[in-house]
């Protein structure tokens, strides 16, 4: 007798809700695009569902809830049939549907941070089958507020290991890089996805705000490495996006970091932020500042970017797509040649803001130039 088992979306027979908001969805989508959703963790399957039905006027943050069920109860089935490996794999895009949904509730933190953590839990769950020793959750305590961290070993290599350091900007915190860390691993170096003052749950939870010790908060950060095996002076540092701009700041703020790499940053990153208010708002909750344009320029103009790429001891990487909205190919030239000869530059004439459509060749090409670097 033939087998047969149905395999169905829970939302085909309870779809998700009707949009409240339909400008703020459609902002959504133009805002978090396929491959942007797909390089920060996503399946290529949840993303085109979560579209299907946002364009068809369902609300950005159910259906995006639905499909993190819809992965959680697969990974169950999972572990009932004795699959880790799949179960670990569920969990993970469960975790990633969160951070979409999470993105979409600005306007409600309490929302946002309950959903925030259920992504954290469930990332947590999916690296809990990794071998013991290759990874490792720890907190950076900074002014009374821990930060979340997650450390990536390569297996071969228990101490004294070379070690990036990636965080994000605005929005697309932690572990929304995690897609990234095997590349760095297979080339022998370590990785540590970070959770800045300002964003993930040291902001929602602890209330956490980046501030003018953003120098102090990254010193404890590599203290904190340090301590847990990694060479303490072959540090790199990885910025995305505005995250690319703190990045150079960081590199200026502790010697021990060797290695830069700005991906969509700039020293004029206000320019940017000014062209689009939503963004502008994001980075401003980093701060506490609700939005407030002067605030951000006077944060950004103490951290003296400009002086921080003149006098930090890290050679320098600048990533830059030619149809980056934000950062313009000028102002990427300028970074480099304001770093003169330590500097290198990777440029794609057709990649997006943080090059999220060349997402595999991107990683290459971030590992193997850390490798040159710090080993």
């Amino acid at each position: 007798m033939t087998a047969t088992t149905f395999h169905v979306d829970s939302f085909v027979q309870h779809p998700p809700v009707r949009s409240e908001d339909e400008a703020h969805d459609q902002a959504m989508l133009r805002a978090y695009s396929i491959e942007r959703s797909v390089d920060y963790g996503c399946s290529l399957e949840d993303v085109l569902k979560l579209r299907r039905w946002v364009e068809t006027g369902h609300g950005w943050v159910g259906a995006a809830l639905l499909l993190a069920d819809d992965n959680e109860q697969r990974a169950l089935q999972a572990n009932q049939s004795s699959q880790s490996l799949l179960a670990m794999r569920y969990l993970a895009q469960a975790a990633a549907c969160c951070r979409l949904a999470q993105a979409g509730l600005e306007a409600d933190e309490q929302h946002r941070l309950r959903v925030y953590e259920r992504q954290a839990s469930l990332f947590r769950r999916s690296v809990s089958g990794l071998p013991a020793g290759n990874v490792e959750f720890f907190e950076v305590g900074h002014q009374g507020k821990p930060h979340a961290a997650w450390l990536f070993k390569p297996t071969t290599l228990a101490t004294d290991v070379p070690t990036v350091v990636i965080w994000g900007g605005a929005d697309g915190w932690c572990e929304a890089f995690h897609g990234s860390v095997p590349f760095y691993v297979e080339q022998g170096l370590a990785v540590c996805l970070l959770e800045l003052p300002g964003q993930g749950l040291a902001r929602l939870r602890h209330g956490s705000l980046l501030g003018p010790d953003f120098g102090g908060f990254v010193s404890a950060a590599l203290d904190a490495l340090t301590a847990l095996g990694s060479a303490g002076d072959r540090f790199g540092v990885v910025g995305h996006s505005a995250g690319g701009s703190l990045a150079l700041a960081a590199a200026f703020a502790d010697s021990r970091i060797r290695a830069c790499c700005s991906n969509g940053g700039s020293v004029h990153l206000l320019t940017g932020l000014k062209k689009y208010p939503r963004v502008m708002q994001r980075f401003a909750r980093m701060l506490g500042a609700d939005g407030r344009e002067e605030s951000v320029s006077s944060f950004l103009a103490n951290l003296d970017l400009e002086g921080a790429v003149r006098d930090m001891r890290a050679s320098l990487l600048c990533l830059q797509g030619g149809l980056d909205t934000l950062v313009n190919d000028a102002e990427a030239q300028q970074l480099v040649d304001m770093r003169g000869p330590e500097a290198t530059l990777e440029y794609w004439p057709e990649g997006v803001h943080c090059i999220y459509n060349h997402a595999t060749e991107r990683n290459c090409v971030l590992a193997e130039w850390f490798v040159r670097q710090l080993r």
